[in-house]
């Protein structure tokens, strides 16, 4: 597993997204962890348990983010192949540390919908 630590301070909190029919949630946040000079603005994704822990989040919140870099390939129907990268957050700290927001990994972070598969699936033959 590919972990990290994202730190820098709220730039964006997304409202908490669902997406398919399985009822599939999402909660973005934005961290700016740029060095002042240039942005760089990451986005991190909330998951099944962990939406709980970062739904306090607040644009302006200084936090430490601990998290998994997962990869995936798509192929779309035109047959190109792709590849997206994706920031799983599982365990935010925000400064001062008095309001830790923690959790373990939960494996099942792997499991992503996939907002570019339209549903159909085409016949291979």
């Amino acid at each position: 597993m590919n972990e990290v630590t994202i730190k820098g301070e709220i730039k964006f909190v997304d409202e908490v997204r669902e997406y398919g029919n399985n009822g599939f949630r999402k909660h973005q946040v934005v961290v700016e962890t740029g060095d002042g000079k240039w942005d760089n603005p990451v986005p991190v994704e909330f998951t099944k348990d962990t939406i709980e822990k970062s739904k306090s989040l607040q644009v302006g919140d200084k936090v430490s983010i601990d998290a998994r870099v997962n990869g995936r390939e798509w192929t779309g129907r035109d047959g190109v192949i792709k590849w997206f990268t994706s920031i799983n957050g599982y365990k935010i700290q925000k400064e001062g540390g008095q309001d830790n927001i923690q959790g373990e990994p939960d494996s099942s972070s792997f499991d992503t919908y996939d907002e570019y598969d339209d549903g159909i699936e085409e016949e291979v033959f």
